[in-house]
């Protein structure tokens, strides 16, 4: 049926091929349907099965022939496919629907992604940067009070007086232009920490020496930069305090030690501990930082030309994703992106970028992974999995079946290959002293 197919390779990793279907092949299609429409047509004056051809030629002779030619494309394509190194990756897409002229070749085009090449640099002995990071005696003891405010309690203060650190309970609502309640700005039971927490309206310094029970207007203007809601204006703000509290925090000692867990003893095994966790915190987000440059330098060495399709599956994934966390409905969520002065498309523009080098990440993990023959092992997933049922001091077996039996599995073995991927690039890798870099700045990096 198919004399011939040609394909042209075009940007994004896309081609089109062109197919030709023989005369005898295109003859057969419409000839087959011309039959198929003989057998079922019911036409005034004839009986079923009994119309002759040219009758059906004279009433449904276009129709026959776009009909016959998108069977005889669904027919052709499978067929040309069979057989072509370029596989698609998303829906082969029509460029016109050419009619069937009888007695001649039937030919037509389509357009389809396919999957990309990954032209890649050297993955072995890419050169990185190691922060150097020195843990002191002040993160030490910022860990400390941490932990203190965690195990505080919050009583109501005596003076009842809004200070610096006070939990303040209070109600508000912006006043109109005829001093009348806005009510749809009103917030009862609000509930911060001054000087911790901002409030939306960023009147802390209104609120302080305010005592329960009070209440006053405060007339604020705000500048151009301030958060979006009141920048710009100048607002009336009706505020009542409910209630004002105060954190107790606990001595530190070795009953705080045994507060935080029931394996520590003493207050010196609180300090041991809190030493550890801050190395342990460190090292993770230094391998964190050296993974994210070396695989920015793999990218930036590879030449991948993403597939169209990928990147709209990968932004839609990423907007469902997103439209989840929101909590509220997709067109909840478009409508409050139109009020802000966005759409979804803008969105998913912005994104754009993002989703691209993600892709790349993938395709240049996976093909890492498949030539390194990297994979964990089924005792390396039971081990794992026994490390964790520890942690959680029950059966590994008890632990497995609640968080989903073989899903968990294959989640831990994903999880472990990744591991054995990254341990292996960065041993792989020329790693340099990097920048003097403060604990604090490291975490908050």
């Amino acid at each position: 049926m198919i004399q011939d197919k040609k394909i042209e390779k075009l940007e994004k990793s896309a081609v089109k091929l062109t197919v030709t279907v023989s005369s005898d092949g295109a003859d057969k299609a419409y000839n087959d349907l011309l039959g198929k429409y003989g057998r079922q047509a019911q036409i005034p004056g004839f009986r079923k099965g009994k119309v002759p051809k040219d009758v059906l030629i004279r009433k449904f002779g276009e129709g026959i022939k776009q009909e016959a030619a998108a069977d005889l494309i669904d027919e052709a394509l499978k067929a040309a496919l069979d057989d072509v190194d370029e596989n698609p990756i998303s829906q082969p897409m029509l460029d016109e629907l050419p009619s069937i002229e009888l007695g001649k070749p039937y030919e037509f085009t389509v357009s389809y992604d396919i999957f990309p090449e990954i032209k890649m640099g050297d993955y072995k002995g890419v050169e990185i940067e190691e922060p150097q990071v020195k843990i002191l005696k002040k993160h030490e003891n910022d860990e400390l009070e941490t932990i203190r405010e965690r195990n505080s309690v919050v009583l109501d203060k005596e003076d009842k007086t809004v200070a610096d650190g006070s939990v303040v309970t209070m109600d508000y609502v912006e006043l109109g232009e005829d001093e009348a309640p806005l009510e749809e700005t009103r917030r009862k039971g609000f509930a911060f920490t001054l000087g911790k927490e901002a409030h939306p309206y960023a009147v802390e310094d209104e609120l302080t020496g305010m005592k329960v029970g009070e209440s006053k207007t405060i007339e604020k203007t705000y500048p151009e930069d301030a958060a979006s809601a009141v920048a710009g204006r100048t607002v009336k703000l009706q505020v009542a305090i409910d209630a004002v509290k105060e954190r107790r925090l606990p001595d530190l000692d070795d009953e705080l030690a045994q507060d935080v867990s029931e394996d520590l003893k003493t207050l010196d095994d609180l300090r041991k501990k809190v030493k550890d966790d801050l190395k342990k915190r460190a090292e993770e987000r230094i391998r964190a930082r050296k993974i994210n440059a070396l695989t920015d330098k793999l990218v930036e060495g590879a030449d991948i030309d993403v597939p169209e399709s990928m990147i709209s599956l990968d932004l839609e994934h990423t907007w469902q994703d997103y439209v989840r966390q929101s909590g509220a409905s997709e067109d909840i969520l478009i409508k409050a992106l139109e009020d802000a002065g966005r759409s979804k498309a803008e969105t998913l523009n912005e994104w754009r970028e993002d989703a691209a080098k993600s892709i790349k990440t993938r395709l240049i993990y996976g093909r890492i992974v498949e030539e390194e023959k990297i994979e964990a092992t089924e005792e390396e997933v039971t081990e794992e999995l026994e490390t964790r049922a520890k942690e959680f001091k029950m059966p590994a077996d008890e632990l497995e079946k609640m968080f989903g039996g073989k899903q968990f599995r294959d989640y831990l073995k994903n999880e472990l290959a990744q591991k054995k991927l990254f341990d292996f690039l960065l041993g792989a890798a020329s790693v340099k002293k990097g920048e003097k870099i403060d604990y604090t700045d490291l975490m908050g990096a």
